[in-house]
């Protein structure tokens, strides 16, 4: 027997709710919206994530850059990734594809990234958004899994368009309400995004995140993984080394200094590293407007060493030259490298584990340093 189903037009005490809605996004400062989840890390040793979304997560720059940072930072999980996408989807585009989806794939951890074409429906399109929503949480909880919701996308207006850019932004600001008041965990990147782009424009008037009306250029998307992973509360992740010019090894952490010399005016050692806090190796997002520097601790002090400069190599390769009371105080050495405009002597490992190749290397590396003066 067939069974119809109606679905019943949304009560007007349900528009009463969403006006409600609506005024309280004039009293969400921005700063409470961009700050960080009170959830825990949601990654877990192995977890088999989906990457569901539109034609960002398609084009895999962001996804990527989280599986990068998951790699070099937490070794110690295993976690299988996988994207799921029709392109420039929807809500609903995930709705009619999930259970295919989710039946293949069996994912623990799910992260939901649509409302950037959702957007485009504008005040009418809203009760289904937030449907549509609902209905990819539930099927996704229904299976056992956690669930991670992602904002769309900010804009540059200049390319975007003020209109579409406010659409997104209110999408945005539905999808936190929405959550929050749904216990779900939302992660707010929208707001950051517009903070990124606001800042690099000011820095430089060219600037523009997007290589076309909607799509991010690459090095936003890393500017985005970034964020996100960043506002997914990780633990401190950090690999420091400080000794002494005279070559005694004073503290380590999640790293160690083997080989030791100092001689002729030249400390070297082999610096063997239980994370490795890198950076993704292609382009780069506005340094000062990202955390990327902030979650990317590969750190170095020397201390005790004379007044002057210092060349500082690793493998043979120049990372940078330094004073002796900055190497004193400790430094970034992919800081080093960004100032110094070098490429990273690491770039070969770098490309592979972005390439999702050769993980085992991380935390097994054995590189060569020298610190000798100018």
């Amino acid at each position: 027997m067939l069974h119809q189903v109606c679905r019943r037009s949304p009560s007007p005490s349900w528009f009463i709710r969403f006006s409600a809605l609506i005024a309280l996004l004039f009293l969400v400062d921005v700063q409470a919206r961009a700050e960080a989840p009170t959830a825990p890390f949601p990654f877990q040793d192995g977890d088999r994530v989906a990457w569901i979304g539109s034609s960002s997560t398609k084009i895999g720059v962001w996804p990527r850059t989280l599986e990068f940072l998951i790699h070099t930072r937490h070794p110690e999980l295993s976690i299988q990734f996988k994207k799921f996408t029709t392109g420039g989807g929807t809500f609903a585009t995930g709705l009619e594809h999930i259970d295919e989806w989710l039946g293949e794939f069996k994912p623990t951890l799910v992260f939901f990234n649509y409302g950037g074409n959702d957007a485009s429906g504008g005040d009418k399109g809203v009760p289904k958004f937030l449907e549509n929503m609902e209905q990819c949480v539930a099927k996704a909880r229904q299976t056992g899994a956690r669930v991670v919701l992602v904002t769309p996308q900010a804009a540059d207006v200049r390319k975007s368009g003020e209109a579409a850019a406010a659409k997104r932004q209110k999408y945005a600001e539905l999808m936190i309400l929405h959550g929050r008041e749904n216990g779900w965990h939302v992660v707010d990147t929208h707001h950051p995004l517009g903070a990124m782009q606001a800042g690099a424009q000011t820095d430089d008037p060219t600037y523009s995140m997007l290589k076309d009306k909607i799509h991010l250029t690459d090095s936003a998307y890393i500017g985005w993984g970034y964020l996100l992973y960043d506002l997914l509360a990780p633990p401190a992740v950090e690999s420091a080394a400080t000794i002494s010019a005279g070559g005694r090894v004073l503290k380590t952490t999640h790293c160690q200094l083997l080989d030791v010399s100092s001689s002729d005016g030249v400390l070297a050692f082999t610096r063997a590293d239980a994370v490795l806090p890198i950076l993704p190796p292609i382009g780069l997002p506005p340094r000062r407007l990202v955390p990327m520097e902030a979650q990317s601790q590969y750190l170095l002090k020397v201390t005790e060493l004379p007044p002057g400069k210092y060349e500082l190599t690793c493998e043979g390769q120049a990372i940078g030259t330094v004073e002796a009371d900055a190497l004193g105080r400790g430094i970034n050495l992919n800081s080093l490298l960004l100032d110094a405009n070098q490429k990273a002597p690491w770039q070969t490992l770098a490309e592979q584990v972005w390439n999702g190749t050769e993980l085992e290397q991380v935390g097994t590396t054995r590189w060569r340093f020298e610190i000798r003066k100018k």
